[in-house]
């Protein structure tokens, strides 16, 4: 039965027996000839109806405050099931309604919780920088990745708009535009030493509407730097092969005019011929190491289990070593204990490692010595290859690894060097999972590093 049924038929009720109740005292006032009002009839006429309305009110408000905490419940994010004793009124099908309004939304915020969850596990891995903001610009999202770009932590709680974030105007300009219908945008800013590539695209509503913009950050430092170094490569190797040629081909050309008949002179010419074809073909077996190297094939040594030992391979390449020092009477010091451990390396790169490292140590020291000393760590085979030699100055250390970079240009040509050698000790020793270092002073010396490591027992 409905509420206005029961209040309606409390009502009529309670009004009866009121009624009743007089009628019953003054019906026994009237037979006993009394003259006086019986005060009890009409405190019993009014309190008895009193009585049941209140009782019947107070359990319907009662309902009414379960219904209330329940709902403050709901709405603090807790979903337990509202137990109320079951009825068919309003109130009761109000309490079933409100059941199942808790388990949908309940429903809905966990799944909301799920996507959100994903959402900030997605945008916590990502490596580009992702901002979002909202349709008047305002900053509303920015993840790990962003934070690290612009070197920027709490960002959102901090920052209002892109300007205070990016401190680029133009970009602030573009994405406006997006904001107000433009498809999308993109703009490369520098930051610091990084080039930073930005993307913005707009969020739309349903019916087309502009509610915000996205705006993804790719990191393209290290691509624009590869591509430098593409750049670089190819016109290094394009000018390290067009001057041999050019000067082959130009005793070549002079020797077909005449100058073969003159004995002493063809001599000269063949000689000079053949030292450029030596360079060009040391200068192609470099390239073609480089190749080899950075196609990671040395990798596969670790993987096969290759191992060498550094006496062996210096045993390989001594006759050279000290031929070429003697010609120049550099001492040629070697300190390799005994029962040193073997290394995750090849035996053939280690000897070029350590021909390219000795032979560089006696090209580059007009007096003195040169020194190769092992030292054996837990993990490591600490190498150390000295030189007293002319040293290299210190604002141009962290080149001396790059292809074809050179200290002295024309003496190191001159010397037959093609200015491969360092890097393509490198690329051996971090492709074996090493690392080399340098130290140099200017007069006095210079010392490389490298720590290569065992391989196990």
């Amino acid at each position: 039965m409905s509420i206005k049924w029961r209040l309606t038929g409390l009502f009529l009720g309670m009004t009866g027996l009121s009624i009743l109740l007089f009628w019953v005292g003054e019906s026994v006032r009237l037979v006993s000839g009394e003259q006086r009002i019986d005060v009890g009839v009409i405190l019993l006429a009014l309190l008895l109806p009193a009585g049941v309305v209140y009782f019947y009110t107070s359990q319907l408000i009662r309902r009414m405050e379960k219904l209330h905490f329940a709902t403050q419940r709901i709405a603090r994010g807790d979903f337990e099931h509202i137990n109320l004793s079951d009825s068919t009124d309003e109130i009761g099908q109000f309490t079933v309604e409100l059941n199942s309004l808790s388990r949908h939304v309940e429903m809905i915020v966990q799944n909301g919780t799920q996507e959100a969850q994903k959402m900030e596990a997605i945008l916590a891995g990502m490596q580009e920088g992702v901002v979002a903001v909202d349709h008047v610009g305002r900053v509303v999202l920015v993840n790990a990745a962003a934070e690290r770009i612009f070197e920027r932590q709490k960002t959102v709680r901090d920052l209002e708009y892109l300007l205070e974030l990016t401190y680029d105007s133009e970009l602030e300009q573009l994405t406006r535009k997006v904001l107000s219908g433009q498809p999308s945008a993109m703009r490369e800013i520098q930051i610091a030493q990084r080039i930073v590539q930005s993307k913005i695209n707009p969020i739309l509503s349903g019916q087309g509407q502009s509610r915000g913009a996205v705006i993804v950050f790719h990191d393209v430092t290290e691509l624009r730097r590869l591509e430098k170094m593409r750049t670089e490569f190819v016109a290094n190797v394009s000018h390290e092969l067009r001057t041999p040629l050019t000067s082959i081909k130009g005793f070549v050309e002079t020797l077909l005019d005449g100058a073969a008949e003159d004995p002493s002179l063809r001599n000269r010419f063949l000689e000079i011929i053949q030292a450029e074809t030596l360079r060009l073909q040391r200068l192609i077996e470099d390239l073609l190491t480089i190749a080899h190297l950075e196609g990671h094939e040395n990798r596969a040594e670790v993987r096969t289990g290759k191992v060498s030992y550094v006496q062996n391979a210096y045993d390989k390449i001594k006759p050279v070593i000290q031929s070429v020092a003697q010609a120049k009477g550099i001492e040629v010091e070697v300190d390799l204990p005994e029962n040193l451990p073997p290394l995750i390396m090849g035996e053939d790169l280690l000897s070029q490692l350590l021909l390219n490292l000795l032979e560089n140590a006696v090209k580059y020291t007009a007096a003195g010595r040169v020194w190769l000393h092992a030292q054996v760590g837990p993990k490591f085979l600490r190498l150390e290859f000295g030189d007293t030699g002319c040293g290299i100055p210190k604002d141009i250390l962290p080149r001396i690894f790059e292809r074809f970079y050179r200290v002295d240009k024309a003496r190191s040509r001159g010397q037959g060097g093609t200015g491969l050698g360092l890097s393509i000790v490198k690329h051996m020793v971090e492709g074996v999972g090493g690392d080399i270092s340098v130290d140099s002073k200017l007069g006095v010396g210079t010392v490389f590093t490298c720590n290569l490591p065992r391989a196990k027992s």
